[in-house]
């Protein structure tokens, strides 16, 4: 069984459907994005081959996946945007795993080119690790230990979830301007989402 793209069949108010898939031209497609994949996650991310090979293929099966079961709309993104995005996705769900600081490597990603991610989230590291204070503790207890705005409340002796998430967007807005403040140190800029 041979799967392909026909993506002149595609119009712009539909999903792919199942009959445009055909097996020689998956084949391609993988064949095609790999190196591409493979370069870029490699690069943003500082992985081995091996692992972004492994990211890649996951990736891909997803995607697939996605395709054939209507989860996938057509966007104004690309069909590698797509796919980079499920990649990017794996692997913070990878880092999460090994313990590296998921909410560090998931809000820096989203901001910064691939030249400076690794020296920023060394730094974002830096910051939440400096001391005890009320506020990494907050984040520490919210991206880290996936603790629930009343499990914090009741930990930290707030008067409802409603005051630790309050609590929390402050504790991250700081730690948002102090992090861009120790960047642009180092003639590292982004713009911080609203």
């Amino acid at each position: 069984m041979r799967l392909s793209f026909h993506w002149n069949k595609r119009n712009a108010d539909s999903s792919l459907p199942e009959t445009m898939i055909r097996e020689e031209g998956v084949e391609q497609l993988y064949a095609h994005y790999r190196p591409l994949f493979i370069g870029y996650i490699r690069k943003r991310y500082q992985l081995e081959e091996e692992v972004a090979s492994d990211i890649y293929h996951d990736s891909f099966l997803l995607m697939m996946d996605n395709i054939r079961t209507g989860k996938y709309q057509q966007q104004d993104a690309s069909l590698l945007t797509y796919l980079l995005g499920i990649g990017k996705h794996l692997v913070l769900k990878r880092f999460q795993k090994e313990d590296k600081l998921p909410f560090v490597a998931e809000w820096v990603s989203e901001l910064l080119p691939d030249t400076d991610w690794k020296y920023a989230q060394e730094e974002a590291y830096r910051l939440v690790s400096e001391d005890d204070s009320v506020c990494n503790r907050i984040l520490r207890f919210f991206y880290w230990d996936r603790l629930s705005m009343a499990e914090i409340a009741e930990r930290l002796e707030y008067q409802s979830a409603e005051v630790a998430k309050s609590k929390k967007n402050s504790c991250l807005r700081r730690f948002s301007f102090e992090l861009k403040r120790r960047l642009e140190g180092k003639d590292i800029f982004y713009k911080l989402k609203k």
